[in-house]
């Protein structure tokens, strides 16, 4: 199941849910949306900040899972919504929610999804999860005999996304 699929699923759990998508470390969103007819809250760039510091908050918070546990979600409570970050392979489901939503259920419902795809769920983004720009930067990188790993850490990517990113690349 590829991420798109994936995020209209999470939508499907509960008609509570505004908002579901997939993000990479790097915080690109390749898999998701807003559910039909409602109004965004966020505007402009903020859509993207929002993104781009909750796979930096869900990092950061994970580097005490030795000591803590797993770390199974990063929660924001609003006036407005209620959203969600939970760890999803090396990726991060965002969800929103109405306020009124119950939190508990909302978990055991995700986390029960989740378990029940997660071996059959492909998060792998093709190339459009990168701007050229990126792309060539990782083309010229991987010509130049850079190892993926480094690559990855350079470009601030998931080390998978760049094998498959260069498996592209390759075979054109």
């Amino acid at each position: 199941m590829k991420a798109e699929q994936f995020s209209k699923n999470i939508l499907e759990l509960d008609p509570d849910i505004r908002f579901a998508g997939l993000v990479e470390k790097s915080g690109h969103l390749y898999g998701g949306g807003m559910r039909e007819g409602l109004e965004d809250y966020l505007k402009g760039r903020n859509p993207e900040l929002n993104l781009a510091q909750t796979a930096y908050v869900v990092d950061l918070r994970r580097m005490f899972s030795p000591e803590l546990g797993t770390l199974k979600c990063v929660f924001f409570d609003y006036d407005k919504v209620k959203i969600f970050n939970i760890p999803v392979k090396d990726h991060v489901l965002v969800l929103s929610a109405n306020k009124e939503i119950n939190t508990d259920s909302i978990m055991e419902k995700v986390e029960q999804y989740v378990k029940s795809v997660e071996s059959d769920l492909s998060l792998y983004p093709p190339s459009n999860v990168i701007d050229s720009e990126k792309k060539e930067i990782l083309r010229n990188l991987y010509e130049s005999g850079i190892s993926d790993d480094m690559i990855a850490d350079q470009l601030d990517l998931n080390i998978n996304t760049v094998r498959n990113l260069i498996q592209e690349i390759a075979s054109k």
